[in-house]
């Protein structure tokens, strides 16, 4: 029998989508997976944060494939009780505010 492989579905509300998009029309490209790693690295540091941001009315969705990437994303929002969705905002919201200054730089992490 062959394993069904459904995507994590996070919706994006306008400002994330906007952040993303402010990356893409400066030619940099995000890789989520490493992005999320680091974002799981780091979050018992940064969990006020994380449940501080408020998200929008969603807009957009944000298919998630990759197994591991999945199980990732699904252990660090229940570990921290937030959504997936307020999860990949922080995410998005710590590497807008890092790179905001330097985009004509390429830098991203």
């Amino acid at each position: 029998m062959r394993e069904l492989n459904f995507p994590l579905q996070i919706f994006v509300d306008n400002d994330t989508a906007m952040m993303v998009q402010s990356f893409i029309d400066a030619g940099i490209s995000i890789d989520f997976d490493r992005l999320l790693k680091r974002m799981a690295e780091n979050s018992e540091a940064i969990e006020d944060f994380i449940q501080e941001i408020e998200t929008g009315e969603p807009r957009f969705m944000f298919p998630v494939t990759d197994s591991n990437m999945k199980r990732l994303i699904i252990e660090e929002t229940n570990r921290y009780s937030v959504s997936p969705e307020k999860y990949l905002k922080a995410a998005i919201v710590i590497l807008y505010a890092d790179n905001v200054l330097v985009t004509d730089a390429v830098r991203v992490h």
